[in-house]
């Protein structure tokens, strides 16, 4: 009988993981192969004049299929939102898609689609930090990178032998040519059984790819991810807040406690002047602490959990790339369509 039990349980777990997750639904095609970003290490992106970038950071839209009523608000504000913001880059910093559905409308690659149709008619070069939901369900981290490669100002790239869909640097240039900031979209993984277990963590070799590539460029570099670190928290308690920045009156979310190592493994090296992260689906926060800005972004979709308390809204992080301070290095605004009601 114990037996019999014990088994039953399993099934049931196992209908449950199903109708949660799907049956592994065949990823769509674009025509392209995942082994396309091996050939591609870093990009390279020109500053204003003034040694101004401005990137616009989107993260957590957990689109469903691209038409739903919650996507189609979404996209209507992003839509809103690039209208009104000049950028040189867009980042998507993860959970573009949701994973945790049994929704028979999810369709993964036409919700990516969709995103990517609308980002590719501003024709500003944007890319993709996977998120943990982007690989749960319909195909992996790097089937959801294999389709987005079809669009043409989607820059990604990635090492061979290392974790992680992507790790890709996006090098910053004067006009003349000089390199004057990196920007470095970092793969922060899932979890450590897909869909159900716990969250997996930035391993070594990825931290080691990071630190040999902002020590070999001698720059100040700006590092996106998904999913944040505890040095979140502690710049949060200790640090110096950002003037002007909506943030939260206590802490929003536990950290990823395996990513102490990413905290262990970079905290003295002087170029990484800010880490960039989303995931809590609260509000935002921007932090400097021990001379590095930890900024923590809110969600921009209807599609996650939490919008009905905290109003989709992006990121515009502006960098002066000419500063010599870190604490002047950066200006963040948070953007949300409201923002531009009436202009």
């Amino acid at each position: 009988m114990y037996r019999f039990k014990k088994y039953t349980a399993l099934f049931l777990a196992f209908l449950l993981t199903v109708s949660l997750f799907g049956c592994g639904a065949k990823p769509a095609s674009s025509g392209h192969s995942y082994s396309e970003v091996y050939t591609q290490e870093s990009a390279r992106l020109t500053a204003d004049a003034d040694g101004k970038f401005r990137i616009l950071k989107i993260n957590d839209t957990h689109f469903r299929n691209g038409v739903c009523e919650d996507d189609e608000k979404t996209l209507a504000e992003l839509k809103i939102i690039l209208d009104n913001t000049p950028c040189d880059l867009i980042v998507m910093d993860g959970d573009l898609v949701e994973g945790t559905t049994s929704d028979k409308t999810y369709d993964k690659y036409q919700a990516a689609a969709t995103f990517a149709e609308l980002l590719e008619s501003y024709k500003t070069p944007w890319t993709f930090a996977p998120g943990n939901n982007d690989g749960e369900k319909d195909g992996s981290n790097e089937d959801l990178i294999a389709y987005l490669l079809q669009y043409p100002h989607c820059l990604a790239g990635n090492v061979e032998g290392i974790r992680g869909a992507m790790q890709f640097f996006i090098d910053v240039e004067s006009a003349d040519g000089e390199l004057l900031h990196t920007v470095a979209v970092l793969d922060s993984l899932s979890r450590k059984i897909q869909s159900i277990g716990p969250y997996d963590s930035i391993k070594e070799n990825q931290i080691e790819w990071l630190l040999q590539g902002v020590n070999e460029r001698k720059v100040p570099a700006s590092v996106f991810f998904h999913m944040p670190t505890p040095a979140f928290e502690t710049a949060y308690q200790e640090g110096t807040a950002y003037a002007d920045f909506p943030f939260c009156d206590e802490y929003p979310v536990g950290d990823i406690k395996g990513n102490q190592l990413f905290d262990d493994k970079t905290a003295d090296n002087p170029y990484i002047a800010l880490l960039s992260a989303g995931h809590v689906h609260s509000d935002n926060l921007a932090y400097l602490y021990n001379n590095r800005w930890y900024q923590l972004s809110s969600l921009s979709g209807y599609g996650a959990v939490g919008s009905d308390k905290h109003a989709p809204s992006c990121t515009l992080t502006t960098v002066h790339c000419l500063s010599s301070s870190t604490e002047d290095m950066y200006t963040f605004k948070k953007l949300s369509a409201s923002d531009f009601v009436g202009l």
